[in-house]
């Protein structure tokens, strides 16, 4: 659940200079010796620089009232920057939720629903639970926990998720994976294949659009909100459009069947038919492409090491940031829920 600035951001110009440049040291999959060095790319995890030392702190405004498309609910500013009571749009369109999701515990347990949000969809800089296993939802949390579900952010490698799951007793973690796991997802994201990308601005810890034009996309996935604005707000249904290169949903169809070295790293293998899922192994057709990229760079760097994230490193380890590009926007492309039985 990392932390999301809602207003008055300090923003970092998303140019493509900028968003090309990579961290000096590679980070390499140390455990695979025959793998190739692998750079992270520093615009796959967007990220504002922290405000300068004496910036007073931000003080949200506590009166203006605010809503979002098809809601009958009001809030202001400070009510949703509130991450032990969170504000919930359409409260008709999920079960009641239990404490862990809509208080959190204090001081460190932030609510799960304050970056999750209530229906479980997340937003591209978190990751999305609904419809997740409940164990493998817990086990995440675990990881999180000892230290071993880091990720590969250049500006940063420790994951603000850490304070968080030790915010929470064992189980409350479990009530809000079952709460989680009821919850169905419906893709947010619309796939463009382009050869230029408009120009963005970095909010937080996600891309904005800043309508001052386009530039090369340059073998990036930019994953950006249709509005800002609904977006700061935490509207669930605010949609996101995708920029990957041109050819990139047919070279991730490719990379997915029959893998990236044969059978064993087909992804059906462990995530079942249509991508949906297997016991305990998770569904991932249809989630946020740029945080499945990230996933993928996360397994690849050793940043996530798990005993579940093993597996994995087969898969990634022949990988070029490219064939990661094209599965995270073929996978993110796909019906997150079954085709109807004929």
């Amino acid at each position: 659940m990392p932390r999301v600035i809602i207003a008055r951001s300090t923003l970092l110009s998303a140019s493509l200079a900028t968003s090309l440049c990579f961290v000096s040291h590679a980070l390499t999959a140390q455990s695979s010796p025959n793998a190739a060095p692998f750079v992270v790319p520093a615009w796959a995890f967007p990220t504002s620089p922290p405000p300068p030392k004496g910036t007073p702190p931000v003080v949200y405004d506590s009166v203006t009232l605010h809503g979002v498309p098809n809601s009958t609910q009001r809030y202001t500013r400070k009510q949703v920057a509130n991450a032990f009571d969170i504000p919930d749009w359409f409260p008709r369109q999920h079960p009641a939720m239990p404490s862990s999701v809509q208080y959190g515990v204090r001081p460190d347990g932030r609510a799960c629903g304050f970056c999750h949000l209530p229906d479980g969809q997340g937003r591209p800089e978190n990751g999305t639970l609904a419809g997740l296993p409940v164990e493998y939802t817990v086990r995440q949390v675990r990881a999180m926990r000892d230290g071993t579900r880091g990720h590969a952010n250049p500006s940063g490698t420790a994951n603000p998720m850490i304070s968080v799951a030790k915010g929470f007793a064992d189980d409350e973690v479990r009530t809000a994976a079952r709460y989680y796991a009821r919850l169905r997802l419906t893709r947010r994201n619309i796939i463009r294949e382009v050869a230029d990308v408009p120009t963005t601005r970095i909010a937080g810890l996600l891309y904005a659009l800043d309508g001052t034009g386009t530039e090369p996309i340059a073998g990036r996935l930019i994953e950006a909100p249709e509005s800002i604005e609904r977006h700061e707000l935490r509207d669930p249904w605010v949609r996101y459009t995708t920029y990957v290169p041109l050819g990139s949903l047919a070279r991730g169809r490719r990379l997915t069947t029959p893998g990236p070295v044969g059978a064993p790293t087909n992804c059906a293998t462990c995530h079942g038919p249509q991508l949906l899922g297997v016991g305990d192994v998770p569904p991932i057709a249809g989630r946020a492409p740029s945080n499945l990229l990230r996933q993928l760079i996360n397994f690849r760097t050793r940043a996530r090491r798990d005993s579940t994230a093993t597996p994995m490193y087969a898969v990634v380890d022949s990988l070029t940031i490219d064939d990661m590009v094209a599965l995270a926007a073929y996978v993110g492309s796909l019906p997150p829920s079954r085709s109807p039985r004929k």
